[in-house]
Parts: C-alpha cells; structure tokens; sequence
C-alpha cells in the first residue's frame, strides 16, 4: 500500500502517562508525525508536518534507528498498519459544482445541490492534496503543491477518485484554484497557469513578474473569476490585477487598495474586497471593466477571514461582532446583525442563501434571518469556523459532535437541516487529525480532508465499514 500509519507508544514516567506517536507515510515519504498522550495526565495532542525534504526522505527503518527518541522508547511500538485505502465509488456522478473558493463568485459558499441521504466514506484519494479543490462537470481539480511532491495540477473522476491527468506545474507554497469557461487556473507565487480541463495541456501563462514592484507580492490563494465575463482577479499587496482567461493578458491593474487578506467577490461586473485605503480599513469596489473606483466605506475592525460575499441583498463583511450589510451600487451601510457576544474577534466564514446567513465562527454555527436579524437556530458547541457548505436543503460544517454521537471522539461532519438545524447525520473524525479541507458539498458528495487521511476524501451515500 502506498499510504500507511505507523503507531508507536513509550511510557512517559515524568507525566505518567503512555505518549503515542502516529507516523504517516506516504510512497515511503514520512508526511506528518504526530504525537498524543494518554493515562492519567491531561489528553494532549501534537502535530509536526514534515516538510524537510530530507526527512521525507528516509524510510521508516531510517527515521526510527536515528530519532532522538531511540528505538529502546519505541520498543513498545504497535503495529505499521495499512490504512486500507478505500475505493468505493458513489452510486452516481456528483453533478453540481464549485467552481472557486467561495463555490462561486460571489463567494456565496453555496451549492446548488442536495446533500447525500447517509455520510459514509466512499474514497480516498491516491494523490496527496492538503488544497481545497474545485469541481464541476462529474470532475474534481486539485493540486499537490508541498515541498516534499513535485507541485502539479492534478484531475480525478469524483465518482471514485480515479486519476484523469497530471500536470506538472514545480509550484509550492500558497495558491488558489478556480475553473472558468473550459480551464482549470491555478495561481501561484511566480505565474497564472491556465490548463485545459479535459488533458491538462497548458493554455497559457501570464507571469508574475518579479522585476515589478509589485511582483513578489502577489496573493496567488486569493484568486476570483467572474463566471460571465471570464476575468480573473488576483490581489497583490498594492492592489488588485485583472486577467483575461481567454488569452492571459492582463486587462487592468489598480494599486487603490493594499494590504487584502480575503478573497473578493464578484457580482454584476463589479468587484467587492476589503483592504486598507490611504491607512483606513475600507470596503472598495471597483468597475470589472476597467478597474475604476465606484465607491469605498471605511471599516472598524473588518474580520481577517470572513469573505466578503454578495447577493441582492447587498454586500456582506463581517465588521467587529456584526455582520454588516451594504448597498451594492452605493456602499451605504443599511444593515447591522449582531453575531457575537464580544468584539473580539475570530475566525469566520459567511455563507448567504435565499434570505438566510449561515455564520460559523470557533464557538458556534448561526442561522440568522437577514430581514428579521434574528437567530433561526444555533450549534453553540465547537466549530471548524474555516469553511462550511450550504445545500438546497442542508448546512454540512465541522462541528463538536459531542451531543450527537456516542463515541469518545468529538469531531464530526455534520449535516444540518437548513431551516431548523436538526442533525441529518454526521461522520465521526479519527482523534489525529487537524482539518486541511474543510467539507464542500456538491450534489450527493461531501469532499473533504484531514491530516490523518493527507488526501481528498469523499462521502456519500454508500455502505460503511461496519455495515
């Protein structure tokens, strides 16, 4: 098997407790080490992906004869384990799509499909993948940019995760992914890559270059495109440039807006971001066409991870302990929901459908209803507040699972009936793991990711382990 878990224990005398190691290894490239402890002291976890090329390296015989810990502490070591890939694929193709970050762009975060009836895991990837991936057409579109693999643009079949191409790209680090017209895009520290969706083929490059001033600062992983008119957005420290997917020139440039840390949207020919103009916090948007400045209106203490979203309601930004709303042709402010008990703020993605906001921040999951500003109904336990999907029925988060399941582990993916919150059924995480793909739900399929897995996952409506 490609991919295996390498369990080990060694008794702490100092703690009193038995501390355990789980390596994951992968083409005999060990991944991620992570440690954990148990018995009588507090329950602790710990986790070191590993990037130094020249661990990855070393087989599993060679880390543990040359680790620190000495292979006398690991003579308590369990078992080397295949993780049992699995391979079963969906009773159909998944026929919706998310085309973006934010599943579209106007970073809705919303998917015009239904959930699966039942969560269980169907397939893993073979290829690794911590990047959130892109979908349409029965087609997921990943990549496995990591220092320890060769940074390529990978196609899977999503009904049972089969590889249709492979394109080596040599990127790394942060990027972003999107798909428009028939390309897969993906931005990264040095271009914009434009690939063919069926093959792969490279189409084009516009390169970021670094002799501009503004070239070593592009934000590659907060790329938009416009669905209508094939633009693509990429922000840079300075501002803000727009490329033709057509060909890969560049359309406009404006350096109005600095220092954006969110992914803009886009809805209408105008684009909407939040940066900082002239020092102030501000929400700007700027004409599609030709990059010119419609309006802007300052911000108090703007969340540095909500993204802003759009729909005929307006324009949202999270704004302190508020979720704010703005006019889209004059950025007047008509609307202040209150989301928090504190201006502190934290973690949060928007997601806006019909005339309900879903907000996830690290404490709870809101439904609020935006004409009335009040609470429909709330998950007031812990949440993975990077992400969440919205369906034509559901809500599927990451949530403490805790009151739902029967299990010591608490971390679950979990389906909310959208109008009232009940749990449809959720699916218990293993206890090593953090969240690298947050659940993006498209008809009939959950994708998803973890540090356990360290590939894309998907589940949906098929027969469990145990069944």
């Amino acid at each position: 098997m490609p991919q295996t878990l390498l369990r080990c224990l060694f008794h702490d005398p100092t703690a009193e407790s038995v501390v355990g190691f789980c390596l994951h290894v992968e083409y005999e490239r060990i991944t991620t080490i992570r440690a954990y402890s148990v018995g009588n002291a507090p329950s602790r976890k710990y986790e070191i992906p590993v990037t130094n090329t020249f661990i990855t390296r070393m087989n599993r015989r060679t880390f543990l004869a040359t680790t620190s810990i000495g292979t006398a502490a690991l003579s308590g070591c369990l078992s080397a384990l295949p993780s049992g890939r699995p391979d079963t694929p969906l009773p159909a193709v998944p026929e919706g799509k998310w085309t973006q970050h934010g599943a579209d762009s106007a970073n809705t975060f919303v998917s015009d499909g239904s959930a699966p009836p039942r969560g269980n895991l169907a397939w893993e990837s073979a290829a690794f993948t911590r990047w959130k991936p892109v979908i349409t057409d029965g087609t997921v579109y990943t990549t496995n940019f990591d220092p320890s693999n060769e940074g390529s643009a990978i196609a899977l079949d999503a009904q049972d995760g089969s590889e249709q191409w492979r394109t080596v790209l040599e990127g790394d680090g942060d990027h972003g992914r999107a798909l428009v017209n028939d390309l897969f895009v993906v931005a990264h520290s040095e271009e914009l890559v434009a690939l063919n969706r069926q093959n792969g083929d490279v189409v084009w490059r516009h390169s970021f270059e670094k002799s501009k001033p503004t070239g070593s600062d592009y934000s590659p992983e907060l790329v938009a495109v416009d669905e209508q008119s094939g633009i693509v957005v990429v922000p840079h420290r300075h501002g803000l440039e727009a490329i033709h997917a057509e060909d890969g020139e560049s359309h406009w440039e404006t350096t109005e807006v600095s220092q954006q840390q969110l992914t803009p949207a886009i809805h209408n020919e105008t684009v909407y971001t939040v940066g900082r103009i002239d020092g102030t916090d501000s929400l700007v948007a700027f004409d599609l066409n030709d990059g010119t400045t419609h309006w802007r209106r300052a911000l108090a203490n703007p969340s540095t991870s909500a993204d802003p979203v759009v729909t005929e309601y307006g324009v949202f930004v999270v704004d302190g302990n508020t979720l704010a709303i703005h006019n889209r042709q004059t950025g007047a402010r008509h609307s202040e929901i209150r989301l928090f008990e504190t201006d502190e703020t934290s973690t949060t993605t928007v997601a806006v459908s019909g005339g309900i906001a879903f907000v996830a921040n690290k404490a709870e999951l809101l439904a609020v209803d935006i004409e009335e500003e009040t609470t429909k109904w709330r998950h007031d336990d812990e949440v993975y507040a990077q992400g969440l999907s919205v369906g034509n029925e559901t809500v599927v988060a990451m949530v403490d699972g805790s009151e739902y399941v029967s299990t010591e582990l608490r971390e679950t993916i979990t389906a909310f009936d959208r109008e009232t919150g009940d749990v449809q059924w959720n699916y218990v995480l293993d206890g090593f793991h953090s969240v690298t793909i947050p659940p993006i739900l498209v008809d009939g399929a959950v994708f998803f990711a973890t540090s356990s897995i360290g590939a894309l996952a998907v589940l949906g409506d098929v027969d469990s382990g145990s069944d």
